[in-house]
């Protein structure tokens, strides 16, 4: 088992841990989510990353997608339009689309672009969520105000 932690870290739930800690099994495989209310400990073989840890995971197209009105859900309208033709969406999909969210919607932190990109591909978007082994690790973004930027870059760690 090994044992990751960053400065944040998004569970398999979509809830961003500030310090969370992830315990994965050698092929990337989460085995648990740890929260620890932002405080940190040393823990034997914990490694620590500067950035944000989601875990491996994408969605599968099952079912036709419902409209959003652009008036009362400009979001997720414009996730649909990014979204609209494919048959999954993997992780670094996701990215790419919560970059381009940011850039259209400034004021978004990227724990309401991940919710929104969520919601958008689950309940209207006719997506399912699969997890799959691996962890990923964001870096390049703006961790005091929680944006994507130009920089950011999705890397694999396991």
């Amino acid at each position: 088992m090994k044992k990751f932690t960053a400065n944040y870290l998004v569970s398999d739930t979509g809830v961003f841990l500030k310090n969370g800690i992830v315990i994965a099994g050698e092929d990337g495989t989460r085995i648990e989510f740890i929260d620890t209310a932002g405080d940190l400990k040393e823990i034997e073989s914990l490694v620590f990353h500067n950035g944000i840890l989601l875990a491996g995971f994408m969605y599968v197209k099952v079912n036709a997608a419902l409209p959003f009105s652009e008036l009362n859900f400009p979001v997720r309208s414009f996730i649909s339009g990014l979204s609209a033709g494919s048959s999954q969406v993997t992780i670094q999909d996701l990215i790419g689309f919560g970059k381009q969210l940011q850039e259209q919607f400034q004021e978004l932190k990227i724990p309401e672009i991940i919710y929104e990109l969520q919601e958008a591909l689950l309940a209207n978007g006719g997506y399912v969520k699969e997890d799959i082994p691996g962890l990923f690790l964001l870096t390049g973004v703006d961790l005091p105000n929680l944006h994507f930027t130009p920089k950011t870059r999705l890397k694999k760690i396991l």
